[in-house]
């Protein structure tokens, strides 16, 4: 699942930063995802959080040449939320 927080075209700067960017919120989960080392043994750890959210904000440097295809993330940063449902 995944909420779009918002969203700026502003490319009046592009040189200092100001760009388009786009601020979404996603939700994860891998409460079905095991890690193994090389003998098979699970290495994660009974402290994993299986489900949160992370914050990405998404910018598109190259507005003026690639409009649509120059979307990157710029950022990321895990939100202190309530785990979305499974």
């Amino acid at each position: 699942m995944s909420k779009v927080q918002s969203v700026s075209l502003d490319n009046t700067d592009p040189a200092n930063g100001v760009v388009p960017t786009v601020v979404v919120d996603v939700c994860w989960d891998v409460s079905d995802v095991d890690i193994v080392d090389t003998t098979g043994k699970s290495v994660v750890t009974p402290a994993r959080q299986d489900r949160g959210w992370t914050r990405y904000t998404v910018a598109n440097y190259q507005w003026n040449d690639d409009p649509e295809g120059g979307w990157r993330v710029a950022s990321g940063e895990d939100l202190e939320e309530e785990p979305c449902a499974p």
